[in-house]
């Protein structure tokens, strides 16, 4: 029978024990408890799947779990937590703190739910891939992570792949024009055929970069050739959906250019049900730049609006209506 190391035992139940006494009390922690949470050191979540969780820790990624106090608290990939090391060869690190977000990435099922769901937390940009092929649905869903991606304090970059599959790049270079122009950083690309990813990956030098798109545009494959050791597998989809082949958030570390990716899931939607429609314009820069009147404008033709022909492009404003009219039918 191995041997159970019982001191190292009641330290856990003792640790765990009280910090989830301090939890179940209405009463915030003691500042002797919160001392203490302090002693350890900050770790990232870089991969959660099925309730495993991993931490990068000490520029190391190891399993984690987490301690009493924290049981059922959910947490992303990108958290920054506090982490107790492990304490022998067969401990497991353990995750004692969820610490503030900078910034996060969050959608919901359809815009008539307001159950937010954790893309990503404390990424620098959100990078989100559209088949060159199928450009009039990526660029509806597109608008609606950059607004999610406005509210949560990141930057939007917009890579349009699978360029191979178009002989008349017109369109490709009419969308990339069209985001350039209020402040996108916009990469064409293929993975089939390497073109573009070059560029693409030098620009992600230094920073934490999600990827998001639909189903089947190529992001697990741009994942695989920025980070050859990934290895994620990947299969054709068709437009309208099918297996996704991510199933789970992950971040890898690319060396060379001290960049860290995350490969999130394809989605079919990306609701915005926590927002009112009277926040809406405050995340389209054409909209939030213009000098209305009224500070709560929604450039319905209201007394004031500076809204011209000239200011937000057709398709953008298009658009902008589409989405307040279902946020308000949703409301």
């Amino acid at each position: 029978m191995p041997r159970i190391d019982i001191e190292a035992l009641e330290d856990e139940w003792e640790e765990d024990h009280h910090l989830l006494a301090q939890r179940r009390r209405s009463d915030p922690l003691s500042q002797a408890a919160k001392d203490r949470l302090e002693d350890y050191d900050a770790g990232r979540i870089v991969a959660v799947d099925k309730g495993q969780v991993r931490v990068l820790y000490d520029d190391e990624v190891m399993a984690a779990r987490f301690s009493g106090a924290m049981r059922g608290t959910k947490v992303a990939v990108g958290d920054r937590v506090r982490v107790r090391p492990p304490r022998h060869e067969t401990d497991e690190a353990r995750i004692v703190e969820l610490l503030d977000r900078r910034t996060v990435l969050m959608r919901t099922a359809d815009d008539a739910l307001d159950d937010e769901r954790v893309v990503v937390a404390n990424a620098d940009t959100v990078a989100v891939v559209l088949a060159a092929d199928y450009l009039d649905v990526g660029a509806r869903f597109l608008d609606r992570v950059m607004v999610s991606a406005s509210v949560g304090g990141l930057d939007t970059a917009l890579c349009i792949n699978k360029v191979d599959l178009v002989d008349d790049r017109t369109e490709v270079a009419d969308v990339a024009a069209r985001y350039t122009a209020i402040g996108v950083r916009v990469w064409v690309t293929s993975a089939r055929t390497g073109e573009g990813l070059d560029e693409f990956g030098q620009q992600l030098t230094e920073a934490w970069t999600a990827f998001t798109g639909h189903s089947g545009v190529g992001k697990t494959s741009l994942f695989n050739d920025l980070v050859p050791e990934a290895g994620r597998p990947v299969a054709e989809i068709g437009r309208f959906g099918g297996r996704h082949t991510t199933v789970s958030a992950r971040a890898m570390h690319i060396p060379a250019l001290d960049a860290w990716l995350v490969d999130t899931p394809g989605v079919r939607s990306f609701g915005l049900g926590t927002l009112t429609p009277e926040e809406l314009a405050g995340h389209f820069p054409e909209l939030a730049a213009l000098d209305c009147a009224l500070d709560d404008c929604i450039h319905e033709g209201e007394p004031g609006c500076a809204l011209t022909d000239d200011a937000i492009h057709p398709a953008r404003l298009d658009s902008y209506r589409r989405l307040l009219a279902g946020l308000r039918e949703a409301g």
